[in-house]
């Protein structure tokens, strides 16, 4: 039988601790991502990465970032009962859909092209854009409890597919955390 077991401070037993250091500082950077954290008028909402805050548009509670890249973002999070078209007592992808419905309706009678990308009933949000004459303005409204989570994402710098995938990324980490006041 081998019992062989390396010495205190020999090559091998250097070699072995280094490794494992790497491997936990790989590991460690994996697991760690930063947030940009955002005080919404329903509770805080998370956004992976470093963010700079623009503006907040005070009759929407909506707030604009922008990152490193110049990737605009954008987070609104307000009760459901806040809202025109609100009536007690109907599903939460009711409501998404009819505050989709609400606000591309708004957009289309200003002339904005609009269209729906992806709905989910099941994660109860839909993905929507409308075109500003410019870039796309990717949507992505959600719904929690009690309040709709409205992410917005503005940049030629990624794909459509990059941009639903942050939006949905997002809306994920955030759906069932956040606390409406």
């Amino acid at each position: 039988m081998n019992n062989f077991k390396p010495r205190p401070g020999s090559k091998l037993t250097s070699v072995f601790i280094a490794f494992c250091l790497l491997i936990s500082g790989i590991l460690q950077s994996q697991i760690s991502e930063e947030y940009t954290i955002v005080n919404t008028n329903s509770g805080n909402v998370k956004i992976p990465g470093q963010w700079q805050k623009l503006s907040t548009e005070e009759d929407s509670g909506q707030t604009f970032f922008v990152n490193s890249e110049k990737v605009i973002f954008a987070v609104a999070q307000n009760a459901k009962k806040a809202y025109p078209f609100f009536t007690v007592g109907k599903k939460n992808f009711e409501y998404v859909t009819e505050f989709y419905t609400w606000d591309s309706d708004y957009m289309i009678k200003n002339n904005f092209k609009t269209s729906k990308i992806k709905e989910n009933p099941k994660q109860e949000y839909i993905i929507w854009k409308y075109n500003a004459g410019k870039l796309d303005n990717l949507f992505l409204f959600g719904s929690n409890k009690e309040a709709f989570l409205n992410l917005l994402v503005y940049t030629d710098k990624w794909s459509e597919n990059e941009k639903i995938l942050f939006l949905e990324k997002i809306y994920k980490l955030n759906k069932d955390d956040v606390p409406v006041k």
